[in-house]
């Protein structure tokens, strides 16, 4: 079975930002009031595994193969059935 998977990797607190920090003048810039922005990556992707609890396994090797862990944490944000 198919499932779609998505997959968020952030900065760790504490570790310096300059993307987040650009973003956060342009919105200041356009007079909206953000602030602590932080740039991070989001992966959608679609996996072929035998049960959701595969699915979310994969995705979360995945989150490991490519997230660094000195600067950076991961979550598998969800995991649902392709129809």
């Amino acid at each position: 079975m198919k499932y779609h998977a998505t997959l968020l990797i952030e900065l760790k607190d504490g570790i310096l930002d300059p993307q987040g920090r650009a973003v956060e003048g342009v919105l200041k810039g356009l007079q909206y009031r953000a602030e602590n922005v932080r740039v991070g990556r989001v992966l959608e992707m679609e996996l072929q595994a035998a049960s959701e609890s595969e699915a979310r396994a994969t995705a979360h090797d995945i989150g490991k193969a490519l997230a660094n862990p000195v600067m950076e944490v991961f979550i598998v944000e969800a995991v649902k059935p392709l129809a």
